[in-house]
């Protein structure tokens, strides 16, 4: 259990919690803008908008973005004799396997100037970009998200994607014989991001969290947590959420922490979120810690109210706000 705990999501967390088998990205279904680089518009949206056919099912990117964040691809499906959405599957208990439905993506395989992701880094799951998918803004469309590992211990700036990459997405489909494959130009957008480093530090017990920095830009916001004080090896168990001053809950598209990256076993944890509204002046980091079904369980179900929600026991010392504007 202790290596599955060394790079996680805030997803992760929650299936290692429930008995569960998949790591996960925490993502969300988000709309964004498509990036295109300083050449010809015409020829850019043409590059940036490639489309594939397999078997009478077509992959077309409609969107692409790299905001120094993450990069945020969208993917369209269209075709015939489908009848469930891009994304859709199942684990079967009597098989012990994921189970996906005709058309549905098996697999992504991420290329930057003709590498595979999985292969940065030397290929050690701390040190390579993370790689994320769920469904977009209908049964038929896919968001991806892929996050460089930078922000995941201190002095890991050779770890950040270049600012200009050609990128190759390699998907399956359950039930079409041969891959899409869909290249594009990628570009980081010339938009000045607005970086903080707050440095603000809170205290639970033995336990510090602190939110050392921030990159703020019109697509997403991105957030680094470091949790010091824990046994080595140990996992906090804590999930961290975001809100606005306006109460308004900012919904994650990445998450993922290691304390492989720094000697003393410190947890950095690496956040994107999405943008903040214009008139958002500051946001508020809230730690909690999910409440089991059965009390004192270490593994099983979480509890839930009345209305599916999960029920949160809230660390209030741990709560941290920081001015954005």
């Amino acid at each position: 259990m202790k290596k599955v705990y060394k790079v996680m999501t805030t997803a992760a967390l929650a299936s290692l919690i429930l008995g569960g088998a998949a790591l996960g990205t925490a993502t969300a279904n988000v709309s964004r803008t498509p990036l295109l680089t300083p050449t010809s518009v015409a020829a850019q949206a043409s590059a940036q908008n490639p489309s594939v056919t397999h078997n009478g099912i077509t992959l077309s990117v409609s969107k692409a973005l790299y905001d120094g964040n993450y990069i945020g691809i969208t993917v369209n499906r269209s075709g015939g004799g489908l009848t469930s959405g891009i994304t859709k599957g199942h684990f079967d208990q009597q098989a012990e396997d994921y189970v996906w439905a005709k058309g549905a993506i098996k697999d992504i395989q991420i290329f930057m100037n003709g590498k595979n992701i999985y292969d940065m880094g030397d290929g050690k799951l701390h040190k390579r970009p993370s790689l994320g998918w769920a469904q977009g803004s209908n049964p038929d469309t896919a968001e991806i998200k892929i996050v460089d590992p930078s922000w995941l211990g201190d002095h890991l700036n050779e770890l950040a994607f270049s600012n200009k990459f050609k990128l190759t997405v390699k998907i399956t489909l359950e039930g079409v014989d041969n891959p899409y494959t869909l290249e594009m130009p990628i570009q980081q957008s010339v938009e000045k991001a607005t970086a903080l480093k707050p440095n603000m530090t809170k205290k639970h017990g033995n336990l510090s969290v602190t939110l050392s920095k921030l990159n703020l830009t019109s697509d997403s916001s991105r957030i680094q947590l470091i949790e010091k004080g824990l046994d080595k090896d140990k996992h906090s168990g804590i999930i961290y959420e975001f809100v606005d001053d306006e109460g308004n809950m900012i919904e994650q598209i990445s998450s993922f922490g290691t304390n492989d990256n720094n000697k003393n076993g410190h947890w950095y944890h690496n956040f994107v979120i999405d943008a903040l509204s214009k008139n958002t002046e500051s946001i508020t980091v809230k730690a909690f810690i999910p409440e089991m079904e059965t009390p004192g369980a270490t593994s099983g179900s979480f509890k839930r109210d009345e209305n599916g929600n999960l029920v949160k026991n809230y660390i209030k010392n741990l709560e941290m706000t920081v001015k954005v504007k």
